[in-house]
């Protein structure tokens, strides 16, 4: 383990922000003025002693102002659940910042961002640096309830939000993807557009099926298994859409996590 990037931290909040998401923050100074979009934190949660390995975590926002951090998550299992009920001045101890990030050609006028559940997580940080550069913005978000958005008011300062939900309690009825392609079928303009993506693999498959379709250059932070965060455990492997020698796969936390969508095979 790269142990010059361990740090411990000091939790300053930890609220719930959407059913059965929470919004931790903690506080460390050099590392809100380095990290980039789409990169991402190994949490070991020390709390819980029946978990061994350290849990990824995306980046969500950053606070040079006031020298935090911030993630979101979803509070699903042991490890999960016991950071949500931290509190302040509680203690973590944290690997990163681990992994690639989002990258912004120079001719994109306009970003559109496309994230399912928890795959907004990277993208309050992303369009504070898409706000910085001038480039105009739209969210299409996409959950299976009304009350699984989170954080909408924020995202709102930034972009345009187009949003979804699976039982129709809110905006567009149906899966996300769907209102992207109804949106980009009856727009003229997204020729200069680019798309940054992240959520659950179906979602995936259909934007890159989109983006082929539209010839559109897509970008995707890709959700999977990172135990070690490094490449050590193997345990990350993403298919590469054309395989070099003696190597078939890419490691999403050491080549990724995010990638070309025309680079990768996005298998279930």
């Amino acid at each position: 383990m790269p142990q010059k990037m361990v740090r411990h931290c000091t939790i300053r909040s930890v609220d719930q922000v959407a059913r059965n998401t929470y919004l931790l923050s903690f506080e460390d100074a050099d590392l809100c003025r380095v990290v980039r979009a789409g990169q991402f934190l190994e949490i070991k949660v020390t709390q819980c002693t029946d978990i061994l390995w350290r849990r990824p975590f995306s980046i969500h926002d950053t606070h040079p102002q006031k020298n935090t951090v911030d993630i979101l998550f979803h509070a699903v299992g042991p490890a999960t659940r016991t950071l949500a009920q931290l509190t302040a001045h509680a203690e973590l101890n944290i690997l990163g910042p681990l992994g690639n990030y989002f990258r912004y050609e120079q001719n994109v006028r306009e970003a559109i961002v496309v994230a399912g559940g928890l795959g907004i997580a990277p993208f309050m940080l992303m369009m504070r640096e898409l706000q910085e550069r001038g480039i105009a913005m739209r969210l299409f978000y996409g959950t299976g309830r009304s009350d699984q958005f989170c954080r909408l008011e924020e995202f709102e300062k930034y972009a345009a939000l187009h949003l979804s939900t699976v039982d129709g309690s809110r905006g567009y009825q149906g899966v996300v993807t769907d209102m992207l392609s109804d949106y980009l079928d009856q727009s003229a303009h997204h020729h200069d557009s680019s798309l940054y993506v992240c959520g659950p693999t179906a979602m995936l498959r259909a934007v890159k099926e989109i983006a082929n379709r539209f010839n559109m250059a897509a970008q995707v932070s890709v959700e999977t298994i990172m135990a070690c965060g490094f490449g050590a455990c193997v345990g990350c492997a993403v298919p590469m859409t054309t395989p070099i020698p003696g190597q078939k796969y890419f490691m999403a936390c050491k080549d990724g996590p995010v990638f070309d969508i025309r680079e990768i095979t996005i298998d279930d």
